[in-house]
């Protein structure tokens, strides 16, 4: 890296945003994220706080990007939650997978050596129609606490924070040095509005989940179903998130009492310790939640872009959004996608600088 390093402004302050720009920082750049929203807002049209957040890959047996994504982003969390668990929020549990009808990928899923102690619970053990199950140990995150410490080590390391809501991506590429050399876009469903990117492959996923004090839960369960698919996530602080709902093309924010009501029913007919036994009225409610996931068709975009900047300066934009459900568990190795997609296009951005300083050196 020059002597003077690339400026480089992150579009976003999700997780993917935050480890993103964290990663930049400890690699020396220069970087500030610009974002109208920091962890400790809590705006419905900003994601990551309202993540269910724990570690369960949806990454397809035929896709190694993704595979390689929430593997190294797992045995990132798992070293966190060793060495710094109270102040990431990160806990380590036992989990409980079902499935209704498996398909061919649940069937023999790829990541069984990822994570610790997997194995399939014997057919004996099932719920009643259930087909197929596992248990293996995860992590589960806080997203307040850990969104927060995410920003903590960034400012620490000397990164800067700028709040802004942009319309168009070229509005990160100048500021009043003209010395922006590098813009990273981590705006999850903002791409499908914002100016420069506008992408069409962005789909909109409303998940509803329910927040309930239930500190005795330690285990995180899942179920699929023809019909839903529920989950029970405890958290640090003593609450469980109950879920969830998968509505494509949704952008209401507004909870639903009856999905609510639904949710809770499920909740307990797979957790029933959640209130010993007796029925969703005896759930201590802390929060109605509703999140839009930035799902995308194709997956996420993680890839460089060369643009020119308002001024005429060659700017390289590189993307990292559209993870969908998966912005937690795919964060760190996201990141360390796109920070090695910078190396080769800031390279690649230098080297045609180069060739014409020197073609002008001539005249």
């Amino acid at each position: 890296m020059k002597s003077t390093p690339p400026k480089v402004h992150v579009v976003g302050a999700g997780v993917v945003g935050l480890t993103t720009a964290l990663l930049l920082r400890i690699k020396g750049y220069d970087v500030t994220i610009l974002a109208k929203h920091f962890p400790g807002d809590l705006s419905s049209d900003y994601t990551s706080p309202w993540a269910g957040a724990r570690w369960k890959t949806m990454a397809p047996n035929d896709d190694p990007r993704l595979q390689r994504y929430d593997a190294e982003s797992f045995k990132i969390f798992w070293e966190l939650a060793k060495c710094r668990a109270g102040e990431t929020g990160i806990m380590v549990v036992p989990s409980f997978d079902y499935y209704e009808k498996p398909t061919d990928d649940q069937l023999n899923p790829w990541w069984k050596s990822v994570v610790p102690g997997f194995q399939v619970i014997p057919k004996h053990e099932l719920p009643p129609k259930t087909s197929l199950g596992y248990r293996f140990t995860t992590v589960l995150i806080n997203p307040e606490r850990y969104l927060k410490w995410l920003q903590a080590q960034f400012v620490a390391l000397g990164g800067k924070r700028i709040h802004i809501a942009l319309s168009s991506i070229t509005e990160a590429m100048d500021d009043e040095q003209n010395s922006v050399d590098i813009v990273i876009n981590c705006t999850g469903m903002h791409s499908a509005w914002l100016g420069g990117v506008k992408d069409k492959n962005i789909k909109p996923i409303r998940g509803q989940n329910v927040l309930v004090r239930a500190n005795h839960i330690r285990r995180t369960i899942s179920m699929k179903t023809k019909d839903a698919y529920t989950y029970i996530i405890p958290r640090s602080d003593g609450t469980v998130i109950l879920g969830t709902t998968k509505e494509e093309e949704s952008t209401n924010t507004k909870p639903n009492k009856a999905l609510a009501k639904d949710i809770m029913e499920r909740a307990i007919k797979y957790c029933p310790d959640l209130t010993n036994g007796k029925g969703i009225k005896r759930l201590d409610v802390v929060d109605h939640i509703v999140g839009i996931r930035p799902g995308r068709e194709g997956g996420p975009r993680v890839e460089n872009e060369f643009k020119t900047s308002p001024s005429g300066k060659p700017i390289l934009v590189t993307h990292n959004y559209g993870h969908d459900g998966s912005g937690y568990q795919s964060s760190w190795g996201s990141a360390k996608h796109t920070i090695q997609l910078v190396e080769e296009g800031y390279t690649a951005l230098q080297a045609r600088s180069n060739k014409i300083q020197t073609l002008l050196a001539r005249l």
